[in-house]
């Protein structure tokens, strides 16, 4: 192994099995923010990691990942920065639903190391340990642009669901994937990405995260809250979070002091085998993983 963690984690009793992997995951977050910090590019810790970051000050001790938000022309500048600039030996930037210049949301993954996703086991991809890195777009102030942005966010999620072969309860949703997936792979999906990416340069008071799991009024967010950053305590290190973020987690969770129950905990995990010592199987050092280009969301 070529990897070597530093230890960044505080002092905690390792009840979920999780203390290593999120030291390896918090490894990469500092490198992200050094990066970040070097380049003068804004990022923000965001979803259950804003949440760790206030009501723990770091990891919520179950999660498995963590998350971080950008703007598009930070994320442009991250991209274009990192395929100049950054530590390519160790690190592998993964978009998904990129081929326009545009993407859903990308992964920067741990090389030599392993994590699976049960739903993604059996695609020629990147499977390394990794940091989330999602797109947080401008939200028009109009109420049917709006709408029109949400329906091509939530098209490309059934999209990308239906390509998985994903399998949920509920007829109507069962019969949508179905015929979602008799069309190509990559069947409007560009198109959809242009029509999430629109109103970037548009005068607005919002921002937003239809790409995610959140319903529309839980992802609509006031752009005051992200006009500036904040540095706060992550375990042993410091990271960004919006100015204002615990107003943008009362938005997003409501009560975000009070703790999930375990069924909606299991929801949020994602890793079901993990290693920060070998790499997954099928690692190639040029980086060249066939079923990449069908990634969505």
């Amino acid at each position: 192994p070529l990897f070597r963690s530093k230890n960044l984690m505080s002092s905690h009793e390792d009840t979920w099995g999780f203390l290593r992997l999120q030291n390896c995951i918090l490894n990469i977050a500092q490198y992200i923010d050094e990066f970040c910090s070097r380049y003068g590019i804004s990022y923000y810790l965001m979803g259950g990691s804003a949440l760790g970051a206030v009501r723990h000050k770091g990891f919520i001790p179950w999660d498995d990942d963590l998350d971080i938000f950008m703007r598009p022309n930070d994320y442009k500048r991250f991209r274009e920065l990192f395929s100049k600039e950054g530590d390519h030996e160790m690190y592998y930037l993964q978009e998904w639903g990129n081929r326009v210049g545009l993407a859903s949301f990308a992964k920067l993954r741990l090389n030599y190391s392993t994590y699976i996703e049960p739903d993604l086991e059996k695609y020629d991809i990147h499977k390394g340990v990794y940091v989330d890195i999602f797109i947080l777009h401008t939200c028009p102030d109009n109420v049917i642009s709006r709408y029109n942005q949400y329906f091509w966010a939530k098209y490309l999620v059934f999209k990308s669901l239906a390509t998985r072969g994903y399998k949920r309860r509920g007829r109507a949703v069962c019969i949508m994937l179905k015929i979602l997936n008799l069309f190509p792979k990559r069947f409007l999906v560009d198109f959809a990405l242009q029509q999430i990416y629109k109103y970037e340069k548009q005068p607005s008071q919002y921002l937003c995260h239809f790409l995610g799991r959140a319903w529309m009024k839980n992802a609509l967010y006031c752009r005051a809250y992200f006009e500036k950053m904040r540095r706060v305590n992550f375990e042993q290190i410091q990271l960004c979070v919006p100015g204002e973020v615990e107003a943008y987690l009362r938005d997003r969770w409501g009560n975000f002091m009070q703790s999930p129950s375990l069924e909606e905990i299991k929801y949020y995990q994602h890793s079901s085998e993990w290693s920060d010592m070998y790499p997954f199987k099928g690692y190639r050092k040029n980086g060249k993983y066939a079923d990449e280009k069908y990634l969505i969301t």
